[in-house]
């Protein structure tokens, strides 16, 4: 567990000691960062919050790039957009989001993650894990975006209103495209012609290849299909 734990070092960037207590989406978080790894309290979920903020809840093994040839249990937060790998004595530690360029592939899921850029709802440029739905070496890149959001307890205030317990809600998944060498990923329109004309030189053949082939550009399956048809023009 001692080269575990001195790989996660290697891993991540220096970083400004801090240490705190605090409460988040319904559930008691500690922690503090120190020497480059930012060490973190196992999150104990409260029983009276339904569903979890993890899209893996339970650790699985996975493979991290700046590591090859080790193999690392971790599961995905969504709610705080980070990866929480298992060390010593129950000892969660969060992967650096500063490093762009580490590949977290997430072994018995088929499922690889990296941190991308991107403009979030407020048109503010922000960053989080992506994962990848086509070849990261192809030209047009598809991605989703894995969402968890905590909506707190309401309390009925009169004889009308109906109670809710606080929960975690697991939203749709967003997709986004990476079009070459591009620092930030775009979300993915929802129209026909709009993603067309993200391929100038072939939008009309594109927007002709959604229509006979019935693209819902809301299934992922169907746009990895058109993605993968994109590739090749």
């Amino acid at each position: 567990m001692k080269k575990t734990t001195l790989l996660l070092l290697a891993l991540a960037l220096p970083l400004i000691s801090i240490s705190g207590q605090e409460v988040l989406a319904g559930q008691a978080v500690g922690g503090s960062r120190v020497a480059g790894i930012i060490s973190t309290t196992p999150i104990v979920l409260n029983e009276s919050v339904e569903g979890t903020p993890y899209i893996n809840k339970e650790y699985l093994p996975a493979k991290i790039s700046a590591a090859q040839g080790n193999t690392f249990y971790v599961r995905y937060n969504a709610l705080r957009d980070e990866f929480e790998v298992k060390g010593q004595n129950n000892t969660a530690y969060s992967l650096n989001r500063y490093r762009r360029d580490i590949v977290v592939e997430i072994v018995p899921l088929n499922k690889k993650y990296q941190v991308f850029g991107y403009m979030d709802e407020n048109l503010n440029e922000n960053f989080g894990y992506f994962v990848f739905l086509s070849d990261s070496d192809r030209e047009a890149v598809l991605l989703k975006k894995e969402r968890i959001t905590f909506i707190g307890e309401k309390r009925a205030v009169t004889s009308y209103d109906t109670p809710r317990s606080a929960r975690y809600k697991r939203w749709n998944d967003k997709f986004f495209i990476k079009l070459g060498d591009a620092k930030l990923v775009k979300e993915l329109p929802r129209g026909k012609r709009a993603i067309a004309k993200l391929f100038p030189k072939h939008k009309d053949v594109v927007f002709n290849y959604m229509k006979e082939n019935k693209i819902k550009t809301s299934r992922e399956e169907d746009l990895v299909q058109l993605m993968n048809y994109i590739n090749t023009l």
